[in-house]
This record gives C-alpha cells, sequence and structure tokens, in this order.
C-alpha cells in the first residue's frame, strides 16, 4: 500500500519591475520531474519535493500590470506516493520562502499545508508558526 502526501501551498511575491522580463523561478524553488522523466542525473536540490512517480507542481503567475509591487504568485502543488514526512515539505517551503525574501522585495504572503495519509498534516504560513 502507497502512502501519499497531499501538497497546497502558496507564496506571493513583491518585486519593482523596470521591464517584463520573468526571473527563472526553477533556479530557486525547483524543477517539476514527471513520472516518465529520466532523473537519474538530476540532484534532489534541483527539483521539487519528490515522491516516488515524480515531483510537486509549480505554477507562476505574472502580474500583467507590471508597476504593481505584488508581482508574482507562485504555486506549488500535488501528490507525492511514498513519501511520508509532511514536516520535511514545510522546511523545505520555509527555506525557499526565505530565498525569494531574499531574491526579490520581499514575499508579501506565504502558507502550506501538506497532508500525509499515515504521518498526519503540517501547516505553516509566514508569520505564523508550524502546526
Amino acid at each position: 500500500m502507497s502512502n501519499w502526501t497531499h501538497v497546497a501551498g502558496i507564496i506571493r511575491i513583491d518585486d519593482f519591475r523596470w521591464d517584463n522580463e520573468v526571473p527563472d523561478f526553477e533556479k530557486i524553488f525547483g524543477k517539476t520531474i514527471r513520472f516518465a522523466d529520466d532523473w537519474r542525473n538530476i540532484s534532489e536540490e534541483e527539483t521539487l519535493p519528490l515522491g516516488s512517480e515524480g515531483s510537486l507542481e509549480m505554477s507562476v503567475y505574472v502580474n500583467p500590470n507590471i508597476s504593481y509591487l505584488s508581482a508574482y504568485v507562485v504555486s506549488i502543488f500535488g501528490d507525492l506516493r511514498d513519501h511520508d514526512n509532511p514536516k520535511e515539505i514545510i522546511e523545505w517551503f520555509k527555506d525557499k520562502c526565505k530565498v525569494a525574501d531574499k531574491t526579490f522585495c520581499g514575499v508579501r504572503n506565504a502558507c502550506i499545508i501538506a497532508e500525509n495519509e499515515i504521518n498526519g498534516t503540517a501547516t505553516w504560513f509566514l508569520g505564523g508558526k508550524e502546526e
């Protein structure tokens, strides 16, 4: 029987955008790896958190009005097969929020929930604490 971890997280990022160039968010958060991909030569530091069938997914919303400080919204989500530790996902997310905070003008909001079918649920939000 498999053990799944279900994840939903979001980060709102502030930044000054003098042009319309979108940063490479894969460099900050990692690459999405799918089951069919060859990931033998990719380190876990280069990917989003992994399960036995691939990684979490990431999508990036770019605010079309470049004069707004609230520039990007990054969604991290998905289901990880054979991943046992929801707190590990929370720690990864917190580290990525710190990197984003230093890379851009700041992180406006961030929150995540990681639910493991056997080992329970962990949540975190910026300015809050882990549960």
